[in-house]
């Protein structure tokens, strides 16, 4: 297999924004996760604990007639298994 592959094409430039890092909450979210839910009216720093903004996040998902709900379904279902992982024996 020769293929080539031109890496600036396969990793967005941004990538960094994809990276989760603890913020002053003691949740962990990257910059495009934060600015997804800020899109959407959440602020995560009112939340003490992401048990609290998942619920949140649900319930907006289930009562919203908008139809361009993706990139938050995306989020909650990253949260939710980065949550499920951080409590669960290893």
């Amino acid at each position: 297999m020769d293929s080539k592959f031109d890496i600036e094409t396969l990793v967005p430039k941004n990538l960094r924004s994809f990276v989760s890092e603890e913020r002053e909450n003691g949740m962990y979210l990257s910059d495009h996760q934060i600015e997804v839910l800020k899109q959407f009216g959440f602020s995560y720093q009112k939340y003490s604990e992401m048990k609290e903004l998942l619920f949140d996040i649900y319930d907006y998902l289930d009562s919203s007639l908008d139809g361009d709900t993706d990139r938050l379904e995306q989020v909650a279902m990253e949260l939710s298994e980065r949550e499920y992982y951080s409590h669960t024996n290893q």
